[in-house]
């Protein structure tokens, strides 16, 4: 059984984690959709990566 100081530092971590990860999403977030939506090439006009891997 966990102890609540084990329960407290592991509530702790998760909020930190989740916290540094919002803020990596809201601070690149611009970038990390150009960059995805580029990655398929030529297929950039139909839709990106996805759609040109279905095709």
């Amino acid at each position: 059984m966990l102890t609540e100081e084990q329960l407290i530092k592991i509530i702790l971590g998760v909020l930190v984690f989740v916290a540094v990860i919002v803020g990596v999403y809201l601070i690149f977030k611009n970038n990390i959709l150009d960059f995805f939506n580029n990655l398929g090439g030529n297929a950039g006009q139909t839709g990106g990566l996805i759609l040109s891997l279905l095709k």
